[in-house]
């Protein structure tokens, strides 16, 4: 596989990714404590952050199609900082659409560094998975994505 169509379908991952860690966090007993709150964590990112990604990172590809594999590189770690304000606007029309008492701009401040963090490690570990891959002749550079 080229390194672009490894990018591209690395972008499912955020949605992929907490069905397992579901499935780690709440259906085995007993909890496995540092294990437990990882995988707690990466479920609440995608339950919260799910919704808005799909859409954010569906243009982010159109826009990404017939570029050099470099400018998937760049936008990689560019994508948690572009994602905020999506998050942001996303999480101001859900308290609106469910009415929600709660302050809007304490909340938005709350969530966005936790929404970094989770989208570096998020970006960490495709890169990390990438190097792998790479190394075991899994994933192969190319300088134009394919059509």
């Amino acid at each position: 596989m080229t390194e672009v169509t490894y990018y591209r379908w690395s972008a499912i991952l955020p949605i992929v990714l907490p069905l397992p860690a579901y499935i780690l966090a709440w259906h085995i007993s007993p909890p496995r404590g540092m294990v437990d709150g990882v995988a707690t964590l990466v479920v609440l990112a995608g339950v919260a952050g799910g919704p808005p990604y799909v859409p954010f990172m569906s243009v982010l590809l159109c826009l990404l199609r017939k570029k050099r594999v470099t400018s998937y590189r760049v936008m990689s770690f560019a994508a948690p900082l572009l994602f905020v304000p999506v998050f942001v606007l996303y999480l101001f029309l859900f308290g609106y659409v469910v009415q929600t008492s709660e302050p809007f701009w304490p909340t938005a401040l709350f969530y966005v560094p936790y929404l970094l963090a989770v989208g570096f490690a998020y970006v960490g570990l495709i890169h990390l998975l990438r190097l792998v891959l790479s190394h075991l002749g899994w994933v192969s550079s190319s300088e134009r994505a394919a059509v």
